[in-house]
């Protein structure tokens, strides 16, 4: 072993990690190959960083590999054949003394050569050896690589002096074509150089804005941009990434976006305000949601995957854009929520912040409490926080089972109910039983004017519709 790899090898930490490593070479040479720790957990190994990640190479054989690691750790194995790739998934709370600690998943290669075709085209792959493998990837500082196989355990291979550029802080490609084969490369230059503190290196900095110049990210299909962007928008140090990516026009571009007045503010202001506040994915039908008085519900949403719908709020949204249907329709809940804005600047009763909010879906309301004025965020999170989870005692089957057929009253029933124990005109159940009973007997042009009434106070915009 050199000096440099038993250095590097020596900022293993002992324990599961290592152990973990020690296995993987293991069981590569079972298998009569070689494996190595590649990529960017060599380079966090030698800033002495934890590496969110586990990048193991192979040289023959990955997809047999992937298998027996899945096997024997208690992982699933899934493989991309095309590019001989494959990771390996943990349950994050599965318990093992191997189990990987800072990652949930072990990402799995066999080591191979690249040829684009076309540029910003997916690159068609063919098996190389571990030089070769380093030779094409993005930046010196991820081509570098230790070996895990017995014997020759913590080998430092670095052909591109990678290590040379960690320790000058610099971002360096490796080719004058980098950024024209991968435009996704701008990116990523821009993530790294914010993340790691580092400069872009001269030549490769001149490289980058050449490649925009020639607009080459417009080459690159929406979903590989939004992928980009997510992964820009779970880093700590997103703002700053956010900035340089308007400074040097990148989705300018791409798709001839600049950002609107105030993006760049609001921005910053939704990833100092978010802190670690999640969001709740729609469950039970709209008929069961209203019949126990609640608002829709949401899968819980990352502080990442609200700043990425902020973003998306002022994209140029197309049907082209690989984006779930949760993220469409709270993005353009943000979009449009002036017309609900001017409402919630008066003193309201809850009953009318209730009504004007609650088809919003969750995730826009989270954002737009932190953005919107004092007046209209204190109505939003007193919705978010106290009138969304106000309860009423009646169901569905109380009213079926008063004589009323399922239709258009159960709804303005349950909600008259609702909105008297909002705004506490209603406290006990026996006086929801009250009220309900005045309601039941009530005739049918009164309740046409609860429904006037109801529409009146419960605008929302086009494409915020109340459920029904």
């Amino acid at each position: 072993m050199t000096e440099i790899g038993s250095a590097i090898s020596d900022r293993v930490p002992s324990g599961p990690q290592r152990i973990l490593l020690e296995r993987l070479g293991e069981i590569a040479q079972h298998l009569g190959t070689r494996s190595f720790l590649v990529g960017g957990p060599v380079r966090d190994l030698i800033l002495g960083r934890t590496s969110p990640d586990l990048d193991v190479a192979v040289e023959e054989g990955s997809r047999e590999f992937g298998a027996i690691v899945a096997k024997e750790l208690g992982g699933r194995f899934v493989f991309h054949g095309r590019f001989m790739t494959g990771t390996v998934l943990f349950d994050k709370h599965q318990a093992s003394s191997v189990k990987p600690q800072a990652a949930d998943h072990i990402d799995i290669t066999q080591t191979r050569a690249e040829t684009y075709e076309m540029p910003a085209v997916l690159p068609a792959v063919r098996p190389a050896s571990i030089v070769g493998d380093l030779g094409r990837r993005d930046f010196t500082i991820n081509s570098m690589a230790l070996e895990l196989t017995p014997g020759s355990f913590g080998e430092f291979i670095d052909p591109f002096d990678g290590m040379a550029d960690v320790e000058q802080r610099r971002v360096r490609v490796l080719h004058a074509r980098s950024f024209i084969d991968d435009p996704t490369r701008i990116f990523r230059c821009i993530r790294f150089a914010t993340r790691l503190g580092f400069r872009i290196e001269p030549q490769t900095l001149g490289l980058m804005r050449s490649a925009i110049k020639q607009r080459m990210p417009a080459f690159l299909t929406p979903e590989r941009v939004l992928y980009e962007l997510r992964l820009i928008c779970a880093e700590p140090l997103a703002l700053p990434m956010v900035k340089a990516l308007i400074r040097e026009r990148v989705l300018e571009a791409a798709w001839r976006w600049t950002p609107p007045a105030g993006f760049v503010s609001g921005f910053a202001k939704l990833a100092a305000g978010l802190g670690t506040r999640s969001c709740a994915k729609a469950g039970g039908s709209p008929s069961e949601r209203s019949a126990r008085g609640t608002v829709p519900v949401f899968a819980v949403m990352s502080r990442a995957e609200l700043l990425f719908i902020y973003w998306l709020n002022v994209l140029p949204l197309t049907d082209r854009f690989p984006i779930r249907k949760e993220e469409r329709d709270a993005a353009e809940a943000v979009a449009e929520f002036g017309e609900a804005r001017p409402r919630l600047r008066r003193k309201l009763e809850p009953s009318a912040v209730y009504k004007t909010l609650r088809s919003v879906p969750e995730p826009a309301l989270r954002i737009l409490a932190v953005l919107e004025s004092k007046a209209v965020s204190a109505s939003i999170r007193a919705f978010l926080d106290s009138y969304s989870k106000v309860r009423i005692a009646t169901t569905g089957a109380d009213l079926r089972g008063a004589g009323l057929k399922p239709g258009p009253a159960f709804r303005e029933i349950l909600d008259e109910l609702l909105f008297a124990r909002l705004d506490g005109r209603i406290r006990t159940v026996t006086e929801e039983r009250k009220l309900l009973a005045k309601l039941i007997e009530r005739p049918i042009q009164a309740r046409d004017t609860i429904r006037n009434r109801r529409t009146d106070f419960g605008h929302v915009p086009n494409r915020v519709k109340e459920e029904s």
